[in-house]
């Protein structure tokens, strides 16, 4: 057994003794006291993988609550990382388990959050990707997908953005899926 102790003022050592002891147990507290202490270091990856992990055990423990609120700060750590893929992957279980749980709102809320972050990231394909998972949200709960515009935008966007690349196969690909998108959402929106 490590001697954690010998270490234990070292911050690093501190977060590595606190994340040996949350893979054993795998208890929601343990890894949120790892994830913080990544966070206020500036670890956000690590924040992320932290929080990830809390919000596992709390779904295992049938706690959505307590899982959507550290998705909530595991996403939160992903934009300040910088990654668009840890952001995607979070925001993405986040939403499945609202989803499950019948919380529309708070899957709308999460995918948008997604979108509008790739969008600044200048990922248009993910952006459009996220904005069109509200729309099948949308159309799930019988609201109006057919007047939801940004997936619309989006896709538009990245056609644009492949073209001034000279890739006009993925340009064309992009305004293929405008039709598309149209055909099953009922109609170009106002």
């Amino acid at each position: 057994m490590m001697n954690w102790h010998l270490v234990q003022d070292d911050p690093y050592y501190r977060g590595r003794a606190i994340e040996a002891k949350a893979r054993e147990g795998g208890s929601a507290d343990e890894w949120e006291a790892f994830a913080a202490l990544k966070a206020s270091k500036g670890s956000y990856a690590l924040a992320v993988h932290g929080y990830l992990n809390a919000a596992l055990s709390c779904e295992r423990h049938d706690q959505p609550d307590q899982a959507f609120g550290h998705l909530s700060k595991a996403f939160h750590n992903a934009l300040k990382s910088g990654s668009k893929e840890l952001a995607l992957i979070v925001a993405y279980h986040h939403a499945i388990l609202a989803e499950r749980a019948g919380q529309w709102d708070r899957c709308i809320e999460v995918y948008e959050s997604l979108g509008r972050y790739c969008e600044e990231q200048g990922s248009f394909f993910l952006a459009a990707d996220a904005y069109e998972h509200v729309a099948e949200i949308l159309y799930k709960t019988g609201r109006d997908a057919a007047a939801y515009a940004k997936p619309i935008e989006l896709w538009e966007r990245n056609a644009g953005n492949w073209r001034e690349k000279g890739h006009e196969d993925d340009a064309r690909w992009s305004e293929r899926h405008i039709e598309l998108y149209k055909s099953l959402f009922g109609g170009r929106p106002a």
